[in-house]
């Protein structure tokens, strides 16, 4: 098994411009061949956000218009809005800043690096879906969309009520979401606060078959309304990939109902495990290998090079399961089909994870 990892991993060079090397050739080559691609990420990175960007623009060659990322709904309806104005950077750190203290108001969206994803998207005309929960950070956020949005005669009517919910922003009170659902008229301002109302019990409980179930149901969503057949490129964290069982909550979560429907349509569907071996918190730097308890498995980590991506083909693995390699390669193995080795040193800043 180690000798197969050898002969099938490959690389390439990222220095902001565009990606060099035959892994990157690989990687390209998926958009080409399959309805999904999917990348499972590790959250927060500059270099996975820039690299990202030219993902948006090779697969946009292939006839991907549609760009599936770890937010709400709501929050990927701003995320395009934004993608459009003269400077989406400003607005996202002006966003970020307002936001709370280290966290930010929209997940995984708050620096300049994240602004390159979006102008990209903008730039080839993808369709941006968000089928996750209403992420806590956000809800102040929506609260005041929805309230600013109505008519004065309305605002004064409801003032105490909105008060009352950005008084207790982290976990508003259902009755009073209730009441200002009922009160306001617009369709799209009351599923943004019916999203809040679901996701904070997703919090209250951390319900993860309730947001698995959620994730699901927003994707078909979108894809039951798209195109037949709408080639999605996915940018999410890598548990919510997975074929089979999530690794992290054992259950099924959206990237097996992905699998599955590919299956369906006869096409094909390709998730990619991507990771970073090293962080560095408040200035320590940890090593995931060395680790007592290992986040990625050590046979990826050791492949680690700090001037390159390195990308390893695990497809043919499934094959060979000889019990020479950790039980933990073992089981990323049967879920993903390529694991790509970041040369990043993640800096961990609270921007959202």
């Amino acid at each position: 098994m180690n000798s197969y990892i050898e002969t099938h991993t490959t690389s390439f060079r990222f220095n902001g411009q565009q990606p060099l090397g035959k892994g990157w050739d690989t990687l390209q080559d998926l958009f080409a061949t399959n309805q999904f691609v999917a990348w499972g990420e590790y959250h927060n990175s500059p270099l996975l956000s820039h690299l990202t960007a030219y993902a948006l623009a090779d697969a946009a060659k292939y006839g991907y218009k549609k760009w599936c990322v770890e937010t709400s709904p709501f929050v990927a309806s701003e995320l395009m809005r934004i993608s459009r104005t003269a400077n989406p950077a400003d607005t996202l750190i002006r966003l970020f800043k307002n936001g709370y203290p280290k966290i930010g108001t929209f997940p995984f969206f708050s620096t300049a690096d994240d602004a390159q994803m979006l102008l990209a998207a903008n730039r080839f005309n993808y369709g941006i879906w968000g089928i996750d929960q209403e992420f806590q950070m956000t809800f102040s956020y929506c609260l005041s969309k929805v309230y600013r949005a109505q008519a004065a005669k309305l605002q004064q009517r409801y003032k105490a009520v909105y008060d009352s919910l950005q008084a207790q922003w982290w976990y508003p009170k259902t009755v009073l979401l209730d009441s200002l659902i009922k009160g306001i008229p617009q369709k799209q301002y009351k599923t943004i606060l019916n999203d809040v109302k679901v996701s904070k019990e997703i919090y209250r409980d951390q319900d993860n078959e309730a947001r698995a179930v959620l994730m699901k149901t927003n994707f078909y969503n979108y894809y039951d309304a798209a195109a037949k057949n709408e080639k999605v490129f996915f940018k999410l964290g890598s548990n919510h990939l997975a074929k089979g069982m999530n690794l992290q909550t054992n259950l099924y979560d959206v990237g097996n109902a992905i699998y599955e429907l590919a299956q369906r349509n006869k096409t094909g569907f390709a998730n990619v495990y991507i990771m970073a071996r090293y962080t560095k918190d408040n200035g320590v730097l940890t090593d995931d290998l060395l680790s007592t308890d290992h986040e990625n498995p050590a046979v990826f980590s050791k492949l680690y090079d700090k001037e390159k991506w390195v990308l390893v083909d695990l497809r043919l693995l499934r094959l060979k399961h000889d019990s020479t390699l950790p039980e933990d390669t073992y089981r990323l193995i049967e879920k993903y089909d390529f694991v790509l080795v970041s040369p990043e040193i993640l800096t961990i800043n609270g921007n959202g994870n």
